[in-house]
């Protein structure tokens, strides 16, 4: 029985996030000078900076979250899978050996025969379900996490002054060159960090309460 598989899978989760919230802006790094990050002046120059996408899916909390619960989810939606084709596989062998053994009439033969069929089309209808469960979930997932991830990167632009922040990845690239003194993902993971062990704090605080009033009724 084949396992379950998913074609968004590892690090392209958080990877596709980032880039959606980066967006799509092309910036000229060709340059190889080193300089100082540009500041807004009176003349309209544009401050930019970038985030490392590899470094963000590493070291950012939610995503490792996100993505440890759902690979427990698709773990042990592929033991129950496992579990149920290896059960039918068993009832096959068992119908066969009778079978070849002359223990059932023609009758029992059919009935069998179709019983089996009906349990193989089950788990197939089975595996299918929790597939497109999972990955209906996934896609939730996804969209959370660039929505965040949107959210945080408009008001850090607003505070930091930025006109453009661009993304920067050993897989997606089209930043050719970028000098290191733009290079805002250290303090972007934390403070995403920051935000997310904030609010998991919160709602472990509040789910706690919750279990507390439920005792006590």
């Amino acid at each position: 029985m084949r396992k379950i598989t998913f074609f968004r899978k590892g690090l392209f989760l958080l990877a596709v996030a980032a880039m959606a919230a980066c967006g799509g802006n092309n910036g000229d790094t060709s340059k190889s000078t080193v300089a100082s990050p540009v500041k807004n002046t009176e003349n309209n120059v544009p401050k930019i900076a970038y985030v490392l996408i590899d470094t963000l899916t590493s070291q950012y909390e939610l995503y490792k979250d996100v993505s440890d619960n759902f690979q427990k989810k698709q773990a042990n939606a592929e033991s129950t899978i496992n579990e149920k084709g290896k059960n039918f596989a068993n009832q096959v062998q068992d119908f066969q050996r009778k079978a070849q053994a002359n223990m059932l009439t023609q009758e029992q033969y059919n009935n069998e025969q179709a019983r089996l069929a009906k349990l193989q089309q089950d788990v197939q209808d089975l595996q299918a379900r929790l597939s497109n469960s999972l990955q209906e979930e996934y896609q939730k997932e996804l969209q959370a996490l660039t929505d965040t991830i949107q959210n945080f990167m408009k008001s850090y632009a607003r505070e930091k002054g930025y006109d453009f922040i661009l993304c920067k990845s050993s897989g997606i690239d089209n930043v050719l060159y970028a000098n290191e003194a733009y290079d805002v993902t250290s303090e972007v993971v934390t403070a995403l960090n920051k935000r997310y062990a904030k609010g998991k704090k919160a709602t472990e605080k509040n789910d706690d309460k919750k279990s507390e009033d439920k005792n006590e009724k």
